[in-house]
């Protein structure tokens, strides 16, 4: 009886190795998702772990892991680390190693002792959204002795039950975080990250409504006051013509009409001010073209500040580089600057 009984389990253990043997030792798990967002604003999504915790699929499951970041905020070398209840998420860490705007983004991930996986995000256009497909591919050999591969090649089987049910929570999240963010399509902006200095200024407090022309006037009309009060005080003008947002809103407009100076000491009159621009980490985009065509520029650039997960601060402002009176509309260059809030 003891016989048959080895007899049996030697045939099942043949059998075991034979087929594990035959197993794949390459998985491969993709799920994929239609969103309703640019190619652009999915990319930066992606392209780096600013925003990663607001729709892992991981992060809900251990709230208490922690995440350390490291490398360059976006793009290649971009790096990640958790470490977490060992039962829920464990240790690893995940690095971006390709980076292609704005349709691909391959990742490295490391399971600690659980072993090594490459990941990729495809991001195809589909309508007036993206069709997203996130990749997994493993070698379930890498790394294992002769038992450790067979055991592994089994475990495989239920890659696809178990990697596919995250992955599908991990899109639906996503859809869903990157579908509250603006929809305007940023990927013709070309923006600068700047630390901005603060210069000297004169400056007239004022308002308007939200029309083109009414802001225009208001801003002549502040304009001649300010150069009438450096021609008379022979002063030096240190750069364009300046407009800073200080509300806008159902109220209207709030704003200071600004010209920067070399300062010196003078007796303000009038409604002339003395004081210094807005400075600090912030974002500019150079708009070419009249200025009542700068709307989809502010708009995208604020979903730009979004989808980077950028905070606007209290203050945004315009620099006129171009003088409208020798400029043609279609030519003018105006910088626009957001203050990012710290």
């Amino acid at each position: 009886m003891f016989r048959k009984i080895l007899s049996i389990v030697s045939i099942l253990l043949v059998l075991f190795l034979i087929v594990g043997i035959l197993l794949p030792r390459h998985v491969h798990v993709e799920r994929s998702i239609e969103i309703e967002r640019p190619a652009a604003t999915i990319f930066v999504l992606l392209n780096g772990y600013k925003t990663f915790t607001s729709w892992s699929p991981w992060a809900a499951m251990d709230p208490t892991a922690v995440y350390e970041y490291s490398g360059p905020a976006s793009g290649v070398g971009a790096h990640m680390s958790w470490s977490g209840d060992p039962r829920l998420v464990g240790n690893g860490w995940q690095e971006i190693i390709a980076s292609q705007p704005y349709s691909r983004v391959r990742t490295r991930l490391d399971f600690d002792q659980m072993g090594q996986a490459d990941a990729y995000f495809q991001i195809n256009q589909a309508g007036s959204g993206v069709h997203l497909t996130w990749g997994f591919d493993t070698d379930l050999l890498e790394g294992q002795g002769f038992l450790g591969g067979i055991l592994a090649k089994y475990f495989g089987l239920f890659f696809d039950q178990w990697i596919g049910s995250d992955y599908e929570q991990g899109l639906a999240n996503l859809k869903v975080f990157a579908e509250s963010l603006p929809a305007e399509d940023f990927s013709d902006l070309n923006v600068e990250a700047l630390d901005v200095e603060a210069l000297d200024i004169l400056y007239i407090s004022s308002g308007a409504n939200q029309d083109p022309g009414d802001i225009a006037d208001v801003l002549d009309t502040a304009y001649q006051e300010i150069s009438a009060f450096i021609t008379e005080n022979e002063l030096e003008v240190n750069g364009g013509r300046m407009a800073i947002t200080r509300a806008w809103d159902e109220q209207g407009y709030r704003l200071d009409a600004a010209i920067p100076v070399v300062l010196q000491a003078v007796e303000l009159t009038g409604n002339v001010r003395v004081g210094q621009s807005p400075s600090g980490p912030s974002v500019r985009v150079v708009h070419q073209g009249p200025y009542e065509r700068m709307t989809p520029s502010y708009e995208k650039l604020a979903a730009y500040m979004a989808a980077h997960g950028l905070r606007e601060g209290s203050v945004s402002w315009e620099t006129y580089v171009s003088d409208p009176l020798q400029t043609p509309p279609d030519d003018l260059i105006t910088h626009i600057y957001f203050q990012i809030a710290q």
